[in-house]
């Protein structure tokens, strides 16, 4: 191809950009530059495949139709093979690590000083030994060492002696079983509000000037209507249900276990010993609760205190919850039909699960 500039045309033609410009080098009247989309890479086999059929005679152009590549993909193949003896692919370089292991340590320290800390927070602690990276190089170090930023779970404040009786507690039952596990019966109170069980939030489609319409919005209450009510569970199913509208002392639960628990053991056990469970209320540990128990021959379960997490009980609460706010009561009156009628809409095999992760639980 001749490369020399034409004497018979001006300058100004001679060198003028071409109408038609490859898009890797072409801005566009945009002003938006386009770059060539990334080439897949070679797979292993195919490249093996490349070398076996040029080691056989055949011309780098029948081979490269073969694969379907580029002749010249096929030369690059061969070459790099005739240099190495192999077709791996060879290790790259890529951009120098910003840190060293031994700074990577000190993030880690760092962040199990104060693990409430946010990335913001540990880069300035960072950049105090001098090391000055970006936020996002702070999270992908964490991310290595396996920390991940997590919503912190929700527990009660455990004193030393609570954990140690805790601990006592759990290794008196760990050898139960289910069977061991399915004639007790749990019970607590609980309160429930209307619009209480919404725990993961309310999500709605709406653009971004229609946040605060009508439609769009979550409404809240200062001060929400609740109901207080008692219940019990076994691994057969739930017992009785009741709305308390008053305070409980020893009297009212006695009145309580009297007119709910009697019938639910009745009902769910008949004649069959059980052992009966409730937390360390004031309420439920006065001497004239302890005296009707014994009067009926029921036999109490010693319970760890701060210890809900090992009540299944808990977790029917929750499920009930939810089944309420889905029926979106807005009285006290419309609160109670709907926890009763949810109340009885929880099946055995609910009850049966909860109960198979007490052994898990201990």
């Amino acid at each position: 191809m001749d490369t020399c500039p034409r004497l018979d045309v001006p300058v100004s033609v001679q060198f003028k950009t071409p109408a038609v410009m490859t898009p890797w080098r072409a801005a566009g009247r945009s002003g938006v530059v386009r770059t060539m989309a990334p080439t897949r890479e070679m797979s292993l086999e195919t490249k093996e495949r490349i070398v076996k059929l040029l080691e056989e005679g055949n011309p780098s152009r029948m081979v490269a139709k073969d694969v379907g590549c580029s002749q010249s993909a096929v030369s690059k193949i061969w070459t790099k093979y005739k240099q190495h003896g192999m077709v791996v692919k060879a290790k790259r370089t890529g951009r120098p690590r910003k840190t060293s292991k031994r700074q990577d340590k000190q993030l880690k320290a760092i962040c199990l000083e104060n693990r409430k800390s946010t990335t913001k927070q540990m880069k300035h602690k960072w950049e105090e030994v001098g090391v000055n990276v970006c936020d996002r190089t702070v999270r992908n170090r964490l991310k290595e060492m396996g920390f991940q930023y997590r919503k912190a779970k929700r527990k009660p404040a455990l004193t030393p002696k609570h954990k140690r009786t805790r601990l006592q507690w759990a290794k008196e039952r760990q050898s139960w079983t289910v069977d061991d596990w399915m004639k007790v019966v749990f019970s607590d109170e609980s309160r429930i509000c209307i619009g209480q069980g919404d725990d993961a939030g309310t999500f709605v489609w709406c653009r971004s000037s229609e946040i605060y319409e009508e439609a769009c919005l979550k409404k809240t209450t200062k001060f929400p209507q609740s109901l207080m009510i008692w219940g019990c569970m076994s691994g057969k199913g739930t017992g009785e249900m009741t709305v308390v509208n008053s305070s409980i002392n020893a009297q009212v639960y006695i009145d309580i276990l009297d007119s709910f628990l009697i019938p639910s053991i009745e009902q769910m056990f008949g004649d069959d010993e059980i052992i009966f469970q409730d937390d360390n209320a004031s309420c439920h540990r006065a001497k004239t609760v302890k005296a009707f128990l014994e009067e009926r021959h029921i036999q109490s379960m010693s319970w760890p205190a701060n210890s809900p997490d090992l009540n299944p009980i808990e977790n029917l609460w929750w499920r009930l919850k939810k089944m309420v706010h889905k029926k979106g009561p807005t009285s006290k009156a419309d609160l109670a039909t709907a926890i009763k009628e949810s109340w009885h809409q929880i099946d055995a095999e609910y009850c049966l699960s909860l109960i198979k992760s007490m052994p898990h639980r201990l």
